[in-house]
């Protein structure tokens, strides 16, 4: 089966052949009469089970689950119209499924597949000795450096990283000539820009927040692709530049990373993360579901990147935050708006072990946790960060609830529970008899906390007990309490 852009196109192009065999069958019924009744019902029988199997796809989609039933869904709508003679129907269906095979760059060589024999043997390959893709030479493109910058930030470097900054400038003019490099370094850094060749240094001061700076530098990209080389810390051969701009015209995508390699740890991940924002919280999945040429598909990378120069533009980097919590959000802005990210994992980085420590984690995540008002950050399965409503920016107002539509976010539903023990205790101190009552009650003995659709406490004081419930107002409206005193 052919390789799809997106997965909803797929889904598109099935909902466009189910239409059509609907209408042939009400055709074939008008042509052939009572004596085509048993094939129909049989045939909409199995539509039925289409439609239900469509139906499912959708939901697993959007769970982020494997899902193969689409396979069985095409083979067998494609049977149905073949047998009932719909063939050029099908044929012009089958032309709204996209494949990225058909759109391949034109601003980089075409790669081509070398077999072990020929790896061995032709003397163009003897430095490699090993299969795999090659580019070709090819004179019908632009000159690659008018293609690409490189863009590197260092102002938040550790010091011990210092010293690499010109081996990592070094190396880039030696396997790139000509290439751009713009890159921002501590004010506090002595480097001389013409050491260097076809490259600009910025010197800013660290107190400058580093999603600012990224701003900076890629306004000053004059070229149609960007590199973004976060955490940088060393350039090789095995960065494949060629390969991840090649990607972007082969995949239509919006941005293409690799996988990446720490400096002294070694660890090695492909770089690819699924996201889910939900319920004041977000989660990332490591790995994929779909590939596409030997890249996944992606909601998040984590490392270095190339993106076309008008992507900025269209999608700015929000300034005045970490690094990380701007990329995240980022990230999640181009999910919304159905781009597609991938990492190419035989294209690799190496980049710093502290960019893979979490110690600092929950510092440089607090930006994303206020701007999109998220509480819980699950970044594996044995790694969470928790944020509190101030640092998440959730309002606890029933007011700005029931105007957004939302449900209480997690601390809140903490802070009412609170709220309602502190009025149970109060009652039991004072030998009142107070109950839970409604939604309150049932939340209590349901989740043992309150629903997280409610947005008020329902509890009942003895008729009894009222005039001395009346004299606890003091006790409640005691400063910063919280409570207010109201009468209906």
């Amino acid at each position: 089966m052919r390789m799809f852009k997106h997965r909803y196109a797929l889904i598109w192009a099935i909902t466009i052949i189910l239409w059509i065999a609907t209408v042939t069958l009400q055709h074939y019924r008008e042509r052939q009469g009572c004596s085509a009744n048993n094939f129909i019902d049989s045939t909409s029988a199995r539509l039925v089970k289409i439609a239900t199997k469509v139906g499912i796809s959708k939901k697993l989609w959007a769970q982020e689950q494997p899902n193969f039933l689409l396979d069985e869904v095409y083979e067998e709508l494609k049977d149905i119209l073949g047998i009932m003679g719909q063939q050029p129907e099908l044929d012009r269906a089958e032309k709204a499924l996209e494949s990225p095979k058909s759109h391949m760059s034109t601003d980089v060589c075409p790669e081509k597949y070398i077999e072990k024999k020929i790896a061995k043997d032709d003397p163009k390959y003897i430095f490699y000795r090993r299969i795999g893709f090659y580019q070709e030479n090819c004179t019908d493109v632009p000159e690659f450096h008018t293609l690409l910058t490189l863009v590197y930030n260092f102002v938040h470097y550790d010091s011990k990283y210092f010293q690499h900054i010109p081996s990592i400038f070094h190396d880039v003019n030696k396997l790139y000539p000509n290439i751009r490099i713009i890159a921002a370094i501590p004010d506090t850094l002595t480097l001389n820009q013409a050491d260097y060749k076809d490259t600009t240094i910025i010197k800013l001061k660290k107190s400058k927040a580093e999603s600012s700076i990224w701003r900076n530098l890629t306004d000053r990209v004059q070229t149609k692709y960007v590199y973004i080389g976060r955490n940088v810390i060393k350039f090789t051969w095995f960065d494949r530049l060629e390969r991840l701009v090649r990607e972007i015209g082969n995949l239509e995508a919006s941005v293409v990373s690799g996988a990446y390699r720490t400096l002294v740890s070694g660890v090695w991940s492909n770089g690819c993360e699924q996201s889910t924002l939900s319920n004041y919280q977000l989660v990332y999945r490591h790995g994929y579901v779909i590939s596409m040429e030997e890249c996944l598909v992606c909601h998040h990378v984590q490392g270095p990147f190339v993106a076309k120069k008008s992507l900025f533009q269209e999608v700015a980097v929000k300034a005045g935050v970490s690094s990380t919590s701007a990329f995240a959000i980022w990230f999640l802005k181009l999910k919304n708006l159905d781009k597609t990210v991938v990492s190419c994992p035989d294209a690799m980085a190496i980049v710093t072990d502290e960019s893979q420590q979490l110690e600092s984690t929950h510092r440089q995540w607090r930006d994303l946790a206020f701007h999109l008002q998220v509480e819980r950050i699950r970044m594996n399965s044995s790694y969470v960060l928790e944020y509190g409503c101030k640092d998440a920016g959730t309002t606890c107002s029933t007011k700005g609830i029931r105007q957004v539509g939302k449900a209480l976010s997690k601390c809140c539903m903490k802070e009412l529970s609170n709220d309602i023990k502190v009025v149970m205790r109060t009652c039991r101190e004072n030998g009142m008899l107070c109950q839970l009552n409604a939604g309150t009650n049932l939340g209590a003995i349901k989740f043992n906390s309150v629903l997280p659709w409610e947005l008020d406490a329902d509890i009942s004081v003895h008729h009894s007990n009222l005039t001395a419930f009346d004299k606890l107002k003091s006790n409640f409206l005691a400063k910063n309490s919280g409570f207010t005193w109201d009468y209906y």
